[in-house]
C-alpha cells in the first residue's frame, strides 16, 4: 500500500487488539474495569503486559555449493539430471545430501524454508532411477516417498508429472482415493513417447480452456490395477504410512 507507515500501522493494530480484550472481558464493576484498562495500558500499547517485541530476525543466505555439472562429472549424479532441474548450482547442504545418499548413507536434511529440501532427496532418487533405466533393470519399486498428509503427496505428484514426463521412469501415487481400475481414472492421458515439452504444451492448452482434470504422462501408473500388473510396477511410489502398511500386509499387493 502506497504511503503506509509501518510504525503507525503497527500501533493501530496493537491498540485494536487491546481494545478487543477490554470489550470482550468487560467487568460489570466500573472500578475493576478502570483497573483493567490501566493494566492493559491502552494509551501506550507498546508498554502493555500483553505485548512483547518487536523482534528482528536476520536470515543469512544458505551456503553455496558446487555447480551441478561437477557432481555429474564425478558420477554422483546422472548426466541427464541437469536437463530436468534448472538450477545451475547447488546449495552446500544439497551437495552433501546428494553425496551421502548416493553413497548409501542414511541422511537427514534439516534446513530453513526455501532451501531446496525436496531437491536434496529428489536429485539422488531420480539420478538412481535414470541409472536403472539405462541398465535395463527389471521393473519394481526402488523408492517410497512417505508424506503425513495426502495433500502433500498430491502436491509432489503434480511436480513429478512434469518432471518425469519423457524420462521413462514410472511413478505412482497410492492413497485411499487412488482408482481401482483403469476405467475409473479421470483425466487426460498423454500417449507413449510424450516429452516434457509435450506435457507443458498440453497443460497450457488445458489451462487456457479451463479444464480442471488431471494430465497424466505415460510414465504415471494411475490405477491400482496398473500398480499390480507385472512389468508395470512404478519405480517411485508416493504414499502415506497407513497405505504403506496395507501394501506390505495385503495379499493382493504382494507382487507390488
Amino acid at each position: 500500500m502506497a504511503g503506509l507507515n509501518p510504525v503507525l500501522f503497527t500501533e493501530r493494530v496493537l491498540q485494536d487488539f487491546l481494545r478487543y480484550q477490554v470489550t470482550t472481558h468487560r467487568f460489570a464493576d466500573p472500578d475493576l474495569q478502570r483497573q483493567l484498562e490501566a493494566l492493559l495500558n491502552l494509551a501506550h500499547a507498546r508498554q502493555s503486559p500483553l505485548i512483547k517485541g518487536p523482534y528482528v530476525s536476520l536470515a543469512r543466505a544458505f551456503r553455496p555449493g558446487p555447480p551441478m555439472s561437477e557432481l555429474v562429472d564425478e558420477g554422483v549424479l546422472h548426466p541427464h539430471i541437469p536437463n530436468l532441474f534448472t538450477m545451475p548450482s547447488l546449495y552446500g547442504h544439497q551437495e552433501r545430501a546428494c553425496r551421502a545418499t548416493s553413497a548409501g548413507k542414511s541422511t537427514i536434511i534439516s534446513t530453513g524454508t526455501g532451501s531446496g529440501k525436496t531437491e536434496s532427496f529428489l536429485l539422488p532418487i531420480i539420478s538412481r532411477c535414470l541409472q536403472l533405466r539405462d541398465e535395463g533393470a527389471s521393473p519394481g519399486i526402488r523408492t517410497v516417498i512417505l508424506y503425513p498428509m495426502n495433500a502433500l503427496a498430491e502436491d509432489q505428484l503434480a511436480r513429478l508429472r512434469e518432471l518425469l514426463c519423457g524420462t521413462g521412469i514410472p511413478f505412482a501415487l497410492y492413497i485411499g482415493k487412488t482408482p481401482e481400475r483403469r476405467a475409473d481414472v479421470r483425466g487426460v492421458r498423454l500417449p507413449p513417447g510424450s516429452s516434457r515439452a509435450d506435457y507443458r504444451a498440453h497443460a497450457d492448452r488445458m489451462r487456457t480452456n479451463r479444464e480442471s482434470v488431471a494430465l497424466h504422462p505415460p510414465e504415471e501408473r494411475v490405477s491400482r490395477e496398473e500398480l499390480r500388473t507385472p512389468g508395470l510396477q512404478p519405480r517411485i511410489l508416493l504414499t502415506n504410512a497407513k497405505m504403506l502398511e496395507l501394501l506390505l500386509t495385503r495379499a493382493t499387493d504382494v507382487e507390488l
